[in-house]
């Protein structure tokens, strides 16, 4: 049974106009896009199956002929959320070219915090438990460019694991805190730019040590 034939009961209440018909692959895309706009206007709980697959047009059964579970599909929506923050992370760099790997790290670390604030809900899928992996990896990956930049602090010839590991941890677990707080503690914005400052700049003296 193709996916227009399986439109549900609701949608057909709703006309011709609330009806999709897709092609064969189509309704995944259509699937992550409407769990994506479902997510930035309702967060992580307004990102059910049910709720997406209305929203396509679609019956909850549909939504199996391309995702193995209801958790596979709002992975993807979550990685969806995650790759538009990394493209955001990936365009203020571009006017950082050339500065020191700290000032690098800080751009990110600033990126990461902005786009909590400016899209709470669609974060809170970045920020979401990751129980179900995606079928593919990010991409762009915001963990990657963070290993990128905290390998140039590294010796020449001298790449410690260890170290890498416990330098991302300090970065991206001080950014991603930090924008929690901010969130749901911090409505002013004169002391969030304030907290802003004066947390990443120890987080730089420490990520240097």
């Amino acid at each position: 049974m193709s996916e227009r034939r399986e439109t549900s009961a609701a949608s057909r209440g709703r006309g011709s106009a609330g009806r999709a018909a897709y092609h064969h692959g189509s309704l995944r895309e259509a699937l992550i896009d409407a769990g994506e706009q479902l997510a930035r206007s309702d967060g992580l709980d307004g990102v059910t199956v049910r709720r997406i697959a209305a929203a396509c047009g679609v019956s909850a059964a549909a939504v199996y002929r391309h995702f193995p579970s209801g958790d596979h599909l709002i992975a993807a929506v979550a990685q969806r959320a995650r790759e538009i923050m990394a493209r955001d992370m990936f365009a203020r760099l571009d006017s950082a070219a050339g500065r020191p790997p700290i000032d690098r790290l800080r751009e990110v670390g600033e990126s990461y915090i902005a786009f909590a604030l400016a899209e709470p809900r669609l974060f809170s899928l970045v920020s979401m438990p990751m129980t179900t992996p995606p079928d593919r990896i990010d991409d762009p990956n915001a963990a990657d460019l963070v290993r990128d930049i905290v390998l140039e602090l590294e010796p020449p010839g001298d790449v410690d694991e260890v170290r890498v590991a416990g330098r991302m941890m300090l970065a991206q677990s001080s950014a991603h805190g930090l924008a929690v707080i901010l969130r749901d503690f911090v409505p002013d914005p004169q002391a969030r730019e304030m907290l802003i400052a004066g947390v990443l700049d120890r987080v730089g003296v420490g990520l240097e040590a």
